[in-house]
């Protein structure tokens, strides 16, 4: 069987509609028993022998004349065929709700146009990036690395929720260079807020400049001293940023503590016991600016660590209003 090129699709005759598109999915039905095919769905044919030719060129010839990303689409529409996915390009497809989608995705065991969409997929290689504006959304990632393989993931924009909203009674701090301290305060402070950390073999309490701040602005501490000048001035406008996340954690009734050890900003519960008897932390937060460009590579070294620690991640994006996006990044194994 042989394909003709036309206006970008190749074009395929004979009984390629009830063979191809009928029992397999492939191509857009024309008139009669002819397909269109995307170039990707054409080369996929082409290694399967099931079309000899396109306008005179085999597989190699003529995955050679496309242009410089159908490698990665490539790749990325033979995986998932291989998984037994049915997919559909986006440049055949009405069914996309974004510009930024490449392939339709279908669940197993249904195909195009009727079938059950699994997921509106994105390809793009390992060293590209991504605008913070185009990560918000409904829809997966398959990234391409330098040899072919496919990473999967899922981003989704969610409303974390958690079970535990508490204010300690007024208490007294003292500024420090990056922390604050506290004397001898109420143990529910600790206990029951989950605010702040013990010294070790003493009744004191020392808070991070973060939750010393919310705490004032909540009016349940006074400090000698302009804590909010000392934050900003130790780190700058990411200060400003970072409390705004904290606030809202708190606010939805998350408890979040310092995600340092794992490289984010914020590990965060959605309820506690006791320090004790701690729960698992669901969340490892990274606050990320609007209009901050992420490479692949930190999209993949994010999530590998959440997913090391048992944890998720989840990206704060501030735009330094109090409107925030979170937006979930989790790999997938389609």
């Amino acid at each position: 069987m042989e394909g003709h090129l036309s206006n970008g699709v190749v074009v395929v005759g004979e009984d390629a509609k009830q063979r191809f598109h009928d029992s397999r999915g492939y191509g857009v039905p024309k008139k009669g028993n002819e397909i269109e095919l995307d170039p990707v769905e054409a080369a996929h044919l082409l290694l399967r022998r099931d079309i000899n030719t396109i306008d005179g060129m085999d597989f190699i010839q003529f995955v050679s004349s496309q242009k410089p990303d159908f490698s990665a689409h490539f790749s990325t529409y033979l995986d998932l065929r291989f998984r037994g996915f049915h997919l559909t390009p986006a440049s055949t497809s009405n069914n996309i709700s974004s510009a930024n989608i490449d392939f339709i995705v279908y669940e197993r065991g249904t195909k195009p146009p009727e079938g059950v969409i699994k997921y509106e997929l994105r390809v793009i290689g390992e060293r590209s990036t991504i605008p913070e504006n185009e990560l918000v959304g409904e829809c997966a990632l398959a990234i391409v690395d330098e040899e072919g393989e496919l990473t999967y993931f899922n981003t989704t924009e969610i409303n974390p929720n958690g079970k535990k909203q508490f204010l300690p009674p007024p208490s007294h701090g003292i500024l420090l260079t990056d922390k604050v301290l506290l004397q001898n305060p109420d143990p529910i402070f600790h206990k029951d807020g989950f605010f702040g950390q013990h010294i070790p073999n003493t009744p004191h309490i020392q808070l991070s400049l973060v939750e010393a701040v919310y705490l004032c602005n909540c009016g349940s501490l006074s400090i000698d001293g302009d804590v909010l000048s000392q934050g900003r001035n130790i780190e700058g406008d990411l200060f400003d940023h970072r409390l705004s996340v904290y606030t809202a954690l708190r606010e939805r009734g998350l408890i979040p503590k310092t995600g340092f050890k794992f490289g984010f900003d914020f590990r965060v519960y959605q309820d506690f016991n006791t320090d004790e008897n701690m729960l698992h932390s669901e969340y490892l937060v990274k606050v990320v600016k609007s209009g901050h460009i992420f490479s692949t590579k930190e999209l993949s070294l994010n999530v590998r660590l959440a997913v090391g620690v048992r944890k998720r991640t989840l990206f704060a994006i501030v735009d330094g209003s109090s409107n925030i996006r979170w937006v979930l990044v989790e790999r997938v194994t389609p």
